[in-house]
């Protein structure tokens, strides 16, 4: 859904090869499947066209490990410009060789980049990484002071003495934690806070963040305990931001169908390509199966867009489902591509600017 680090995509030269493949299972045999896919993908792209430096190109970045789910390379004359394993398979293979870039699969497809931070936290510190809008990893330990951090047995004015700094200690831990979660929060953009550890502390810590429009999310089962294991964090990670992504994504449809009341939406081609031309689209909505294979006109700029019906000189017969998300990009529009329930008339709509 989302589409950072895709706007740079306008700034380059044509033509393009757009692949969108799975990978091959980890059996006995993979190296010979992976052969077979790769001079097949050859094939159709010469087949279409595309000259062998492009195709070289594209036959290069073909590195997906056996038993990896699928992989969307995008190379211009320029080169290759996307190389992104996917986390799932596309639906159907797809292979083109294009004026412009298919980006819109690859906005259905890829990892949510959504900023966030994850911390582990005990009472002795945290581990903590963030990572921002453009997917670079940002990462620190805090290491709290230790003593006195264990309870004794006994009474008395010395066992009460202790048990009070003790906790003092875990509360001073937790703050200088929830400080360094802020501050790298800050720094990544994090719109969300995944918070991991024994339910006392990260319970302890999600009360001593300043939520700041940010969302505070527990995880359960993920410790900094030795021997734990590091994947299960990741997997719950990847988890919530598919979540948070979905929610997203139906938050702006609902939003989109509110708007339209208001006159602060649109749908179908003449109306969304006006939107794009005057660069009023502030979310360009769109489903490939209901916008099928039709086409549009596009000028010299990639925000220059217009129903075929229009024909003025130094136009280009262009694939909509191309040309509109390269638009709505060039343009610093968000593109979310939609289910064919929730599409708007003939595949594309977009939440305005202004009415």
């Amino acid at each position: 859904m989302d589409s950072i680090g895709l706007r740079e995509l306008a700034d380059h030269e044509g033509p393009f090869g757009s692949v969108y493949v799975d990978g091959v299972p980890a059996a006995e045999d993979a190296g010979h499947q992976e052969r077979l896919r790769r001079r097949a993908i050859r094939e159709e792209l010469v087949e279409r066209g595309a000259p062998p430096a492009l195709v070289d190109a594209i036959d290069d970045a073909l590195t997906l490990p056996p038993g990896q789910p699928g992989q969307a390379i995008i190379a211009g004359a320029d080169g290759v410009l996307i190389a992104e394993q996917l986390p799932v398979a596309p639906p159907r293979p797809v292979i083109r060789f294009s004026p412009l870039p298919y980006v819109l699969p690859l906005l259905g497809l890829r990892e949510p980049r959504t900023p966030y931070v994850a911390v582990v936290v005990d009472r002795t510190g945290a581990d903590i990484h963030g990572v921002d809008a453009r997917g670079h990893r940002l990462a620190r330990t805090v290491r709290g002071t230790e003593f006195p951090l264990h309870k004794t047995g006994g009474g008395g004015t010395a066992h009460g003495s202790i048990q009070h700094r003790v906790e003092e200690t875990v509360r001073r831990n937790i703050r200088a934690v929830g400080r360094e979660v802020t501050e790298l929060a800050d720094r990544a953009g994090a719109t969300l806070v995944l918070v991991a550890g024994e339910v006392g502390d990260r319970a302890a810590l999600s009360d001593a963040l300043r939520p700041r429009g940010r969302r505070v999310i527990q995880l359960e089962g993920v410790s900094r305990t030795a021997g734990s294991d590091p994947a299960a964090l990741d997997s719950r990670i990847r988890r919530v931001l598919r979540e948070e992504a979905e929610l997203r994504c139906r938050a702006l449809e609902e939003l989109f169908h509110q708007e339209q009341g208001r006159g602060l939406a649109t749908q179908g081609i003449a109306a969304t390509t006006a939107a794009l031309r005057e660069a009023n689209a502030d979310i360009l909505l769109i489903d490939a199966d209901t916008l099928g294979d039709r086409a549009v006109r596009v000028g010299a700029d990639p925000t220059q867009v217009m129903p075929v019906e229009l024909s003025p000189q130094r136009t280009w017969l262009r694939r909509a489902d191309e040309a509109l998300p390269l638009a709505a990009l060039a343009g610093r529009a968000t593109v979310v591509a939609t289910g064919r329930d929730h599409a708007p008339a003939e595949g594309v709509g977009a939440i305005l600017r202004h009415g």
